[in-house]
């Protein structure tokens, strides 16, 4: 194929992703929604939900290479009466193969610190790795009572190193990031400009979703 066909096919697939994420009227889609396990008392919000979709023949086959695989979740509360994400929450996991001694090391980054785990099998990994349980992502203390619901994004292998970057600083003081809106929206902003302000195919692997709304009643 000539090379000016091999541009045009790589444009008209790219208008096609994009479409994707469009609805007819050109406007923005809403992300699919799953059922997140969420509660929204005792002065967290805390979620259970899985992701484990993350992991593709493609990264499963990385995960078991000896080289390192990153899978990153981002978290963010949005208020039903729109508006930007009113609290931001990440969580970065490190996969490394040890050839050697044949099993997997997990090592874990989020607002509770770093840790680090062995494991035996590749399914041990997405178990471990590829779901949250009852984790709380956000203080209620600081929330108007509401209507909320969760925006999540999941990605395997991501190379924006801006974003891995900015989620890193994040990491290292996660309560001084959720203190102004200017900061939340520097990471997460609307949601569907993860997928427009960045590049189609960063990622190995991307899953993009929402919870069900909820409540969160007044302290």
């Amino acid at each position: 194929m000539k090379p000016g066909r091999n541009r045009r096919a790589a444009l008209a697939a790219t208008i096609c992703a994009i479409a994707l994420l469009l609805g007819p009227d050109g406007a923005a889609a809403d992300p699919p929604v799953r059922k997140v396990g969420v509660r929204g008392t005792g002065g967290a919000v805390t979620a259970t939900f899985g992701f484990g979709d993350v992991f593709t023949p493609k990264v499963r086959e990385k995960a078991v290479s000896g080289l390192p695989t990153r899978i990153v979740v981002q978290v963010a509360l949005q208020p039903r009466d729109g508006g930007d994400p009113v609290t931001y929450w990440a969580r970065s996991t490190e996969i490394v193969y040890d050839l050697w001694e044949e099993e997997f090391v997990v090592t874990v980054r989020d607002s509770r610190g770093r840790r680090s785990t062995r494991v035996e099998t590749l399914e041990d990994v997405v178990s471990l790795t590829g779901a949250l349980w009852s984790t709380k992502v956000a203080s209620t203390r600081t929330l108007e009572p509401g209507t909320y619901r969760l925006q999540i994004v999941a990605e395997a292998n991501p190379v924006s190193k801006e974003m891995v970057e900015d989620i890193r600083r994040w990491l290292a003081r996660p309560t001084s990031r959720q203190a102004g809106a200017a900061a939340r929206s520097n990471f997460f902003g609307s949601f569907v400009s993860i997928f427009v302000d960045r590049k189609i195919g960063e990622a190995d692997k991307t899953v993009a979703f929402v919870s069900q709304w909820f409540e969160v009643p007044g302290e």
